[in-house]
C-alpha cells in the first residue's frame, strides 16, 4: 500500500495541484510511514497540521510550514484552504473531527481529498462525509488505496450542516476505572481503560520499591495519559516527569496529574531527545505499532532513549507483548537484563 500512497501524497500535495492563489492543508498523524512522508516536498502553499511532534520535527526540517496541536485547526496561521489531504486516522472520532475541520475550513468549491484502503474503513468515511458535503464522493481505487474526493458548495453559512459525529473529539473526557480517576480522549493510547500490560509494569514497581523510602526520581517515556504515574502515586518519588510524542496525551496526562494533585514535569517531546536530566527509574511501556503496521524500530528507539536517560545505577522496567524479543535487542546497551515476570500475554523487563 505505502508505495501507491506514497505517490498519491506526492501527486495531491504538489504544487501544480494548488489552485493559484490557493492555499493547502495536510493532515498528518502516526498513520504514514516514513516513506509516505519523504515523498511530499515543501512548497510555499502547503501548510501541515499534525499532532506528533517527532512528525513535525522531521517535517519542519525539510522546510515545510507544520503547526503541532492536538488538531487544533483554529490556531493555523491560514483558516481557509483550497485543498485538503487527509490519510485518514485508526480512530473513528478523529476522522469525523478532521472532516468536520475540513468543511469548516475549506474555502467554498474547496476539496478534501480523504485517502486510505477498504480495511481502514476508507468507504464508510467517504459516505459519512457525503452526508455533510451534500454533494456525492468521487472515489477511484489505485492499487488498494481509495481516494474519496468531495468539493464543498458555494455557500458560507455551516449553521445547517449535518455534522459527523466526532463524540466531542476535542474535549477531554473525565474517566474511571475501579479506584483509578483519570482524564483522557480518544486518540490516546488505552484512552478509557487499564491497559494490563501497565498495571502488570506498575505491579513491578511496587514490588521493587517496598519500603517507599529514598525512591528518587522517575520517568514516564510515552506516558499516555498518565496511568504508570497515577497508580504509583504512593512512591515518594523525589522527581516525577512525564513525556510523550502525542499533543493529546500530553494535554491529557497534564489534566489527569491537576486532578490528582500529583506535580508532575509533563513535556510534548520526541522519545525524551530533548531531556538533559537523567532518572533513577524510568517507566515504559513502549508502542510497537506506528499507525497501522507493527515497527520493530520503535521500540529500539525507546531503548536507546533509555539508555540515554537512565542515572548510573538505576534502573527501567519495560512492559511489552510476550512475543516481542526485548532481551536479546536490550543487549547491546545494557549489562543487567531480568525478565520481572509474564502473565496475561505480557512481560516486564527490568533493564540496568
Amino acid at each position: 500500500m505505502s508505495i501507491h500512497l506514497e505517490h498519491l501524497l506526492s501527486d495531491l500535495l504538489a504544487p501544480a495541484a494548488v489552485p493559484v492563489a490557493g492555499a493547502q492543508l495536510w493532515i498528518a498523524d502516526e498513520s504514514l510511514s516514513e516513506r509516505e512522508l519523504l515523498g511530499v516536498r515543501a512548497h510555499p502553499a502547503l501548510h501541515v497540521l499534525t499532532n506528533r511532534c517527532d512528525l513535525a520535527a522531521q517535517l519542519t526540517a525539510r522546510g515545510l510550514q507544520v503547526s503541532v496541536s492536538d488538531f487544533d485547526f483554529a490556531a493555523l496561521p491560514q483558516r481557509q484552504f483550497a485543498s485538503v489531504v487527509y490519510r485518514v486516522s485508526k480512530e473513528r472520532p478523529l476522522v469525523h473531527h478532521c472532516i468536520n475541520e475540513s468543511y469548516r475550513h475549506l474555502l467554498p468549491g474547496g476539496t478534501l481529498h480523504l485517502l486510505g484502503s477498504k480495511d481502514d474503513g476508507i468507504r464508510t468515511h467517504g459516505r459519512h462525509a457525503e452526508e455533510l458535503f451534500a454533494t456525492p464522493e468521487h472515489a477511484k481505487k489505485q492499487g488498494d488505496v481509495y481516494r474519496v474526493t468531495l468539493v464543498r458548495g458555494d455557500e458560507t453559512d455551516t449553521q445547517g450542516a449535518q455534522w459527523l459525529d466526532c463524540k466531542d473529539y476535542a474535549q477531554l473526557r473525565s474517566c474511571t476505572v475501579g479506584d483509578l480517576h483519570f482524564v483522557s480522549k480518544p486518540g490516546v493510547f488505552g484512552w478509557n481503560k487499564v491497559d494490563r500490560g501497565s498495571a502488570l509494569l506498575v505491579e513491578q514497581a511496587h514490588k521493587l520499591i517496598p519500603n517507599r523510602k529514598n525512591a528518587g526520581s522517575v520517568l514516564d517515556l510515552g506516558c499516555g495519559y498518565g496511568y504508570l504515574l497515577l497508580a504509583t502515586a504512593d512512591i515518594p518519588f523525589s522527581l516525577r516527569c512525564a513525556t510523550d510524542n502525542n499533543a493529546a496525551a500530553v494535554q491529557a496526562a497534564e489534566a489527569s496529574f491537576a486532578r490528582a494533585g500529583l506535580q508532575v514535569n509533563v513535556t510534548l517531546d520526541d522519545c525524551g531527545a530533548a531531556m538533559t536530566e537523567r532518572f533513577d527509574l524510568i517507566l515504559c511501556n513502549p508502542p510497537f505499532h506506528q499507525g497501522f503496521s507493527t515497527s520493530q524500530a520503535l521500540g529500539a528507539k525507546f531503548l536507546a532513549a533509555i539508555a540515554r536517560l537512565l542515572a548510573p545505577g538505576g534502573r527501567a522496567l519495560v512492559v511489552v507483548n510476550q512475543f516481542i524479543p526485548l532481551e536479546s535487542a536490550a543487549a547491546e546497551q545494557f549489562a543487567k537484563i531480568t525478565t520481572l515476570t509474564q502473565e496475561h500475554g505480557f512481560k516486564v523487563v527490568q533493564l540496568g
